[in-house]
């Protein structure tokens, strides 16, 4: 086995780190939707995290109003399989980024979404919003942080501000399971309408190319076993 490095072959390389990004992302959301959730009944049903610590604290309340401590309470709204739906959907909306983003590997643009993809542009546009400013990055209008306090009598000054401070998290963390589907059916109509034919076209090209080339200068090509491929360690 030789390893090629042409321009073309590195097309077809590039091409081929999209189709596994792609249809990753596609997995990804099809495991988020298969993920069981609770009804927003069952889930006010279970006190939270918030509640638990708030008992806990208001048994401390004499010396809360001294101001002897200050606690913070934050709400743990999701259980173990809501928290994987949430990882596994925002898994598949950063990856699904990494194919149109600019960088040293082919890219995918918005120009594929002509003909058989012109529809679903919107859809698109939502993944990309949602990972710029959802998920990759932080903008408030997605997600919201509210810090109340308690009221407590006091018998010098009358109602005061307990130090017990609780703060709430909003945040939308994944959609519908219909939306999830939906996210899994867009991720491979772009594979079979926009990365497969780029990557054929560019592997018809790289066999002509190397057709044409003299037998003597693909043999001085680098062996692929002298030279196994390998990442770097992430962390």
């Amino acid at each position: 086995m030789k390893v090629v490095s042409t321009k073309l072959a590195k097309q077809v390389s590039g091409f081929t780190l999209i189709l596994n990004d792609m249809e990753f992302s596609a997995r990804m959301f099809s495991l988020a939707a298969a993920q069981a959730t609770r009804t927003p009944a069952q889930a006010l049903d279970v006190p939270s995290l918030a509640e638990a610590k708030a008992r806990e604290l208001w048994q401390f309340e004499p010396l809360l109003r001294k101001g002897a401590t200050v606690a913070h309470i934050d709400s743990a709204p999701h259980n173990d399989s809501e928290a994987t739906k949430i990882g596994l959907f925002e898994a598949g909306i950063v990856t699904y980024g990494r194919c149109f983003n600019s960088g040293l590997r082919t890219r995918l643009s918005t120009d594929i979404f002509v003909a058989k993809l012109s529809s679903a542009k919107p859809l698109h546009d939502a993944i990309i919003g949602t990972r710029n400013k959802h998920i990759a990055h932080s903008e408030l209008k997605t997600e919201r942080s509210i810090v109340s306090c308690q009221l407590v009598e006091d018998m010098n000054y009358g109602k005061r501000p307990s130090l017990v401070m609780s703060t709430i998290s909003i945040r939308r963390h994944f959609p519908t399971n219909e939306r999830l589907l939906e996210l899994q059916a867009h991720c491979s109509a772009i594979v079979v309408h926009a990365i497969l034919p780029r990557l054929l076209e560019s592997a018809r090209a790289l066999r002509e190319q190397l057709l044409k080339m003299p037998t003597e200068q693909i043999a001085a090509f680098r062996d692929l076993a002298a030279e196994p491929p390998g990442v770097d360690e992430l962390l």
